[in-house]
């Protein structure tokens, strides 16, 4: 019955919901035509911070207080922490900021543990005449100093390929959606 309840809910929820992709999010078909199957609506609009965030129907905006920040696979990260790091440090300062908390997905980043201890292989390293190959190690102390309170609350979601990208997001919103709704209530008092 409950799982019944939640499944209308979350229904709702998505009938109501329009996912907003940022203008500079490149590389993102697989996502939009998921949502496309999915029957969500998208559109693609500047967010100042992260990748995508929502609204619903009702005129409730979450592009200031839910965001999503995707990356595409390890590789990308490294990028972003190493070449581009102080711009990359600044999207994520900027989105706890605003939001509390830093929400980062990786594609084809199987769990937290594969990226601990990914290495790049070495055919990649001579291609691309790469110094380091123990890249995984040094991206994960990374994101644990930005996990911490007194950081940023990164949270980081290793999502295994891209199939499932456009579901994750989803989930994050309805979750942020549903605990939104939750705190809006009036306490009930006893009589």
């Amino acid at each position: 019955m409950k799982s019944e309840s939640i499944s209308a809910e979350k229904k709702r929820f998505c009938k109501s919901l329009t996912i907003i992709t940022d203008t500079r999010e490149q590389q993102n078909s697989h996502i939009l035509k998921a949502l496309d199957e999915m029957g969500i609506r998208h559109e693609v609009k500047k967010l100042h911070f992260g990748d995508y965030s929502f609204r619903l129907d009702s005129g409730e905006d979450f592009t200031l207080s839910c965001i999503v920040e995707r990356k595409a696979n390890i590789n990308e990260v490294w990028g972003n922490i190493t070449t581009d790091r102080q711009r990359f440090e600044k999207e994520i300062q900027g989105l706890f900021t605003l939001t509390g908390s830093a929400v980062l997905l990786i594609e084809n980043c199987k769990s937290r543990e594969y990226l601990r201890n990914y290495t790049v292989p070495a055919w990649q390293m001579q291609a691309q005449g790469r110094k380091v190959s123990g890249i995984g190690g040094y991206i994960d102390a990374t994101f644990r100093a930005w996990e911490s309170a007194n950081r940023y609350r990164l949270q980081v979601h290793c999502l295994d390929g891209t199939d499932n990208t456009a579901t994750e997001i989803l989930n994050i919103f309805y979750y942020y959606w549903r605990n939104f709704e939750e705190m809006k209530k009036p306490l009930k008092t006893a009589v």
